[in-house]
């Protein structure tokens, strides 16, 4: 301790030189790659980039993304293995050709002095984009499949395409999970004749956007994807702001479109739903166009919009020939609105206007707008603020026992100015990390991995956290930011990540210097990569053998764990994934690996701002008796395994203490066969996407629910299947006997599912997901046993869609 008080001193004496990523010691390791010289940090100007405004920086820079046998040519569709974090110091880089990205790549400016990537004049019009996130090598394919682009960032660029002629985009990026763009400003090209785009995304399943800012152009953004979250994006002086592509589901929050002909387009018969909130427009002709027409009665096109101000906007909402739905009022705000199918709880009752009396709990928001807080990149602080792992005595290599070294560093930082740093690497440990309240910690963006491992994680009987946020009771603070957490092998036993902090002082967050504690970009990855022992050789496949489970692919017992003590927390960004497939193989060939439970709330206070949950066996997101819960596009999937084995197998269910779902119980009454039109006898012992039990104040902005696979065939989940992958995939009830018995009583008055007003009321709990879009699924919503919603009812993109359910 008294050589670490001395390393901390020594620090603490170095002079503030510039941002602290740049100046940093890099240590960082890629210990699965066979290349021990492996370099994962790359300083451009280190390959020869000038940021002089006037030499080519374009090869360059692409020397820095692609060296190290890294992987991004079409012989490779995905890499754990080959990290980097491609940084940019201050200047103006001025390009003649593409920036072509490579797999897990992180790509970082100088948040204080944001580099300039400028387009040459002579800049090939024909090119998809200045910065291409994933070209089109594969004979007219994207080199990634989309779908599986992850881990990857794009933050603190300014993009300039204003001295191209004719056509030019700034950023090419169909992504995925675990992947966002985050600070940067796109100067775009309005003059006569010039087509300018600053991002263009046409694939995908997404992910976040946050904090950017558009300045001219045709296009600021053309956007088409399964579902984002978007958020705090600024759009002065384009021609079109958002262009909506097709999506599935889209939730928009803080959009500020100045000056502008149209806000959004979303005239596309290609759009599911699409959110609005908090935001604003000012001076814009025409702030909405949607090709949903009056009368539609399908999910297609729902649009909610809440607190959302216009200024001088003549036509708030037009059809494709600009003929006006709703017109502007001068000056003031317009009352929320929502087009589209609304179930409360009852339904189909279409909703075609204003004053739809939307719940907004105001301890989810400061002053009229929900609360939002982007990533801290810490960009006041100098180098030697910052600890590192490796400095001390954390290996990171995979194979050494980092258990002590990461436990050592966490409690020193803790209570004081630092900030521990976890270089690139995986930090193999063999019990659990303790992260102490007010505890600030960053990782080498999305390359610093703590790994579960060992007999410790092993017993499902007794379960215990690979990362535990405080001990039940504790109060304080704490930032976390681009971290993985993982497992090894067979770990039956391992929570991934338990928060259980009460942070008090954002009991009044209006107040400065008062905010929740957060988790950005820290994900869970189970399986899939190298070093997991949870790949293809260990964890193949057997749709051909019935209930066949390996007893070494039993990786989890739960993902992550918001304990009923946990108070106050912002999650953004977040990816809790049980892997589908082997990223590191050549062919992404699937694999099966088991986690019996995915994110389980039972906290008060939190915030969870596009996140994702995929492929646990008994419910991919759970709240129990949570309060005060925000969630904006979250997204499931069902276990591609599902039915074989159906659930809870092979795990055991734990009703009292965790509340897991019984299935033989809720799947006794059956989805409502009136609505089974085009086949019948979905499987019901499948996955919960969302199950929300005597929950308070939840309101859900955005919910993609997806079930694509029985038995890894997507048979089910065809246009003309009927939706019959499995039965029921939401739901919303109580645990209390005496409640439940009472609201079944009088619901099975009715004698007819899905038909008559819902006088129940069941009490205990209170829900609205706006824009719920599920694919897969006969029911879309099942209300303690019943099911109140149909896919046939809200027919919309290949998912249904509906625009308000409510209960």
């Amino acid at each position: 301790m008294r050589a670490i008080s001395a390393l901390l001193l020594t620090m603490a004496s170095c002079a503030w030189t510039g941002f602290w990523m740049e100046n940093i010691r890099h240590q960082g390791l890629a210990p699965f790659n066979p290349d021990k010289s492996y370099v994962v940090f790359r300083n451009v100007k280190d390959f020869g980039a000038k940021g002089d405004g006037v030499t080519d920086d374009a090869p360059a820079i692409n020397a820095a993304i692609s060296s190290g046998n890294r992987c991004g040519g079409p012989s490779c569709v995905g890499s754990t293995t080959t990290p980097a974090v491609v940084y940019f110091p201050p200047g103006t880089y001025l390009i003649n050709s593409p920036i072509v990205d490579f797999y897990y790549t992180q790509i970082v400016g100088d948040p204080n002095d944001m580099p300039i990537i400028k387009g040459a004049a002579t800049f090939p019009t024909e090119a998809i984009a200045m910065f291409d996130g994933d070209p089109y090598l594969r004979n007219g394919y994207l080199n990634f499949q989309s779908t599986n682009v992850f881990f990857r960032q794009l933050r603190n660029i300014i993009f300039d395409t204003t001295d191209i002629r004719g056509n030019a985009t700034a950023l090419h990026w169909p992504s995925s999970q675990a992947t966002s763009i985050q600070n940067c400003v796109f100067r775009l090209s309005s003059r006569e004749g010039d087509i300018h785009t600053g991002i263009f995304m046409e694939e995908g399943s997404g992910g976040l956007v946050t904090d950017l800012v558009f300045i001219g152009g045709k296009y600021g953004a053309r956007f088409g994807n399964q579902q984002y979250t978007m958020r705090n994006l600024s759009f002065y002086g384009c021609g079109t702001a958002i262009q909506q592509i097709w999506n599935w589901g889209w939730t928009y929050k803080s959009l500020k479109i100045v000056d502008c002909d149209v806000g959004i387009d979303m005239s596309s018969w290609d759009v599911g739903s699409v959110i609005l909130l908090d935001s604003k427009f000012v001076n814009v002709k025409t702030a909405m166009i949607t090709s949903r027409n009056p009368g539609n009665a399908t999910g297609l096109g729902s649009l909610v919009i809440q607190n959302v101000v216009y200024q001088n906007v003549p036509v708030v909402l037009a059809n494709p020939q600009g003929q006006p739905y709703l017109l502007g009022e001068a000056n003031g705000a317009v009352a929320d609105n929502v087009q589209g199918n609304v179930y409360a709880p009852r339904g189909p009752r279409l909703m075609e206007g204003r004053d739809f009396a939307f719940s907004q709990p105001p301890t989810l928001k400061t002053g009229d707008l929900y609360y939002e807080r982007s990533k801290p990149q810490y960009g006041n602080l100098p180098a030697s603020s910052f600890l590192s792992a490796r400095d001390l005595g954390a290996r990171g290599d995979g194979v050494s026992d980092d258990t002590a070294a990461l436990n050592v560093l966490f409690q020193q930082v803790a209570n004081t100015p630092y900030v521990a740093f976890l270089d690139s690497g995986v930090y193999k440990v063999t019990d659990t990390i303790y992260v102490p309240p007010n505890t600030r910690i960053v990782g080498e963006p999305l390359s610093a991995i703590i790994m579960g491992a060992g007999k410790k994680f092993a017993d499902a009987n007794r379960p215990r956290p690979v990362v535990q946020v405080a001990h039940p009771g504790e109060i304080g603070y704490v930032e976390m930011s681009d971290i993985i957490v993982s497992t090894q092998g067979a770990t039956a036993g391992a929570i991934g990540i338990e928060y259980n902090l009460n942070t008090p002082a954002a009991e009044s967050i209006c107040s400065p210097g008062a905010p929740p504690s957060g988790l950005w970009d820290v994900h869970v990855r189970i399986g899939g990569f190298t070093g997991s022992q949870l790949q293809v050789a260990d964890c193949a496949i057997t749709p051909d053998q019935p209930n066949l489970v390996k007893a070494n692919c039993i990786a989890g017992f739960m993902s992550m764990h918001v304990t009923p003590s946990a108070r106050n927390l912002y999650m953004e960004n977040n990816w809790i994934w049980v892997a589908d497939h082997d990223i590191d193989d050549p062919r992404n060939t699937r694999v099966s690996i088991f986690v019996a439970r995915g994110l389980l709330i039972e906290g008060t206070r939190i915030w969870l701002v596009g996140s994702s949950v995929e492929h646990h066996t008994l419910y991919q997101y759970q709240l129990v008796n949570a309060t005060d819960v925000w969630m904006g596009q979250i997204q499931t999937e069902t276990p591609y395994y599902q039915p074989n084995p159906p659930a809870p197998f092979p795990f055991t269910r734990l009703s009292h203490r965790l509340h897991d779902p019984d299935f033989a119980v809720d799947c006794s009454r059956p989805a409502n066969p009136s609505a089974m039109t085009l086949s019948g006898n979905a499987p019901c012992s499948m996955a919960w996407g969302l199950r929300v039990l005597d929950s308070k104040n939840v309101v859900v902005f955005g919910a993609g629910l997806y079930s694509f696979f029985n038995n890894y065939s997507t048979n089910c989940s065809t246009v003309f299947s009927g939706e019959n992958c499995q039965a029921r995939i939401f739901w919303v009830g109580t645990t209390n006997p005496s409640i439940a018995h009472s609201l079944l009583a009088k619901e099975g008055e009715k004698g007819k599912l899905g038909h008559g007003p819902f006088t129940g009321g069941p009490g205990g709990f209170s829900v609205e997901v706006y824009n719920l879009d599920t694919i897969g699924s006969v029911s879309m919503a099942t209300l303690q046993g019943y099911d109140m919603a149909m896919w046939d009812q809200n027919v919309a993109t290949f998912a249904s869609t509906l625009a308000v359910f409510k209960a």
